[in-house]
């Protein structure tokens, strides 16, 4: 049902409407007004960002979602609103993504393309204002670059590597888009996390407040993934699976407050956020955590005080020169 009702709207959009179709959807917009707005919506986004070449094809396999969740789905009146909600996430994405391929072709004409880049080392943060007057936080360890006329593209796009918490400033005609490793993120006026560190076993999009899209890059066809308040999507690069949790609105980018929160993360990767949040370095000799979780909070702690508590709970040794920190020991939890 759902699939129908996006080929209908899609049909109508595009001017190929057929009678089948433009009953099937006249049917669906008599149903509700919530109906008849969410097609509104979509009608107004695909005047805005234009139209998409009919032969373009998805470069990647659609979206795994979490199977839990995709059980747990009916085919409800709600549902329904739901998939209309995220189909119309996914025209604009797919048109957002033609206009990202146009500009990049107006740039290589150019002589030059200067980008704007900004740099947390490890151990600090940084505040970065953009040219739109949004508001970048820079985790420890990241790097966020843009064109230096990202105010005149049709998109204002941001690349990421490492973790970022992002207060957008809303221009309904203008999206801005994070690119971060396989994923990219599509808003329009929000504030939300994202994180993207090269060293690590999972990529994720938090949202604080608005909603976002979000997308693996190369797909122009498949729906979106949409975010409300509290919700986390989290992919992982080994296997191209992506999930989707909630989390209280409370703990977003808890680390703006010196706060780590850690929930069912791999030991592996908890040394490598302390190492660049304190910015010291681990040694490992003989060490055994395999298969291990860790879920903890640690508030503003100092890293002396953290390394205490993981030594007790992963049964490891801790020897401490400088900013050299060596590891032994552990249990493997397979």
């Amino acid at each position: 049902m759902e699939d129908q009702i996006w080929n209908s709207i899609i049909k109508r959009l595009t001017g190929v409407e057929t009678p089948a179709s433009k009953q099937h959807l006249d049917q669906w917009l008599k149903t509700s007004e919530e109906n008849v707005k969410l097609y509104r919506e979509t009608e107004q986004l695909w005047a805005l960002t234009g139209m998409l070449p009919t032969n373009n094809k998805p470069s990647v396999e659609p979206i795994l979602l979490n199977p839990a969740l995709e059980k747990s789905k009916g085919w409800s009146l709600k549902g329904i609103k739901r998939y209309s909600i995220a189909a119309s996430l996914a025209l604009v994405t797919s048109l957002t993504l033609y206009y990202l391929t146009k500009s990049k072709q107006q740039v290589a004409s150019s002589e030059v393309s200067v980008y704007s880049i900004h740099k947390a080392s490890n151990g600090k943060m940084l505040k970065v204002v953009l040219p739109d007057s949004s508001i970048v936080w820079l985790n420890a360890g990241s790097e966020v670059s843009y064109l230096k006329d990202f105010r005149s593209q049709k998109t204002r796009n941001i690349r990421l590597t490492g973790e970022a918490f992002f207060e957008v400033t809303h221009h309904q005609q203008q999206p801005f888009v994070v690119e971060s490793g396989d994923l990219r993120t599509i808003v329009y006026g929000t504030s939300f996390n994202v994180s993207s560190y090269k060293d690590s076993e999972q990529n994720s999009v938090t949202v604080k407040t608005g909603k976002v899209g979000v997308v693996l890059k190369g797909d122009r066809l498949s729906k979106p993934t949409m975010l409300l308040p509290g919700n986390r999507l989290v992919y992982h690069p080994e296997n191209g699976k992506i999930e989707k949790v909630n989390i209280e609105t409370a703990d977003v980018a808890t680390w703006l407050n010196g706060n780590l929160v850690f929930d069912q993360t791999a030991p592996q990767e908890v040394f490598a956020i302390l190492a660049r949040k304190f910015d010291v370095d681990f040694k490992f000799n003989e060490v055994d955590f395999e298969g291990c979780k860790l879920t903890a909070k640690f508030p503003n702690q100092s890293l002396k005080t953290i390394l205490t508590a993981l030594s007790t709970s992963l049964h490891l040794k801790i020897n401490e020169h400088g900013r050299t920190i060596y590891i032994k020991g552990g249990q493997s939890c397979k």
